[in-house]
């Protein structure tokens, strides 16, 4: 019995191993740049020049294909693609970086959260698209936030919820009482 207990785990181990060790593909390391530590600020139902830097942080070639950008204009956790653009098989050695230029027009009804009760923020998700020197497509994703004045705000409601059912809550203890009040005074 305590073979097996010894054997099985490193069987597992085994199987695994060989995918754990392959997993070397190259990766990229996407940044908005060109506006300091800020985000951009993009007001709605305008178009802005964005900046990203592409950084090839793999000990392998890989050849740009295409980038893409999406906003959720609703909050509702749906991305749209918003502009898309081949990156003409552009080369990047290891730790060669490329800067990909654009035009981002911001639709003028979107929705933002209000998280830092300053200029409200939309979720921007880039994809850029890329083939590794193996012939093998890849993606890479990165998520980043930009001030958008001009959008509608969407407050965080949890406040007004937790009134809604402080009120609730009091008006049922009250409604018991009374009921227990009224119930004392029959009995007397």
């Amino acid at each position: 019995m305590s073979f097996r207990v010894i054997l099985i785990p490193f069987i597992i181990l085994l199987a695994v191993l060989p995918s754990c060790l392959a997993q070397t593909a190259p990766q990229l390391t996407l940044t908005l740049i060109g506006n300091g530590a800020r985000p951009y600020v993009i007001p709605a139902g305008q178009t802005t020049e964005l900046k990203m830097e592409i950084l090839n942080v793999a000990p392998s070639d890989v050849y740009l294909l295409e980038g893409d950008a999406y906003l959720d204009p609703g909050l509702t956790g749906s991305w749209e693609l918003v502009h898309s653009e081949g990156l003409g098989n552009f080369h990047l050695g290891y730790l060669q970086s490329a800067i990909w230029t654009f035009d981002l027009a911001m639709p003028a009804k979107i929705q933002a959260a209000n998280l830092t009760n300053g200029t409200p923020e939309v979720p921007f998700l880039i994809k850029i698209t890329f083939l590794t020197s193996s012939n093998l497509q890849r993606e890479e994703q990165g998520e980043f936030a930009l001030s958008v004045p001009g959008a509608a705000v969407q407050q965080q409601n949890s406040w007004i919820w937790l009134a809604v059912a402080a009120v609730i809550a009091v008006t049922c203890v009250g409604a018991v009482a009374y009921r227990l009040e009224r119930r004392k005074r029959r009995t007397r």
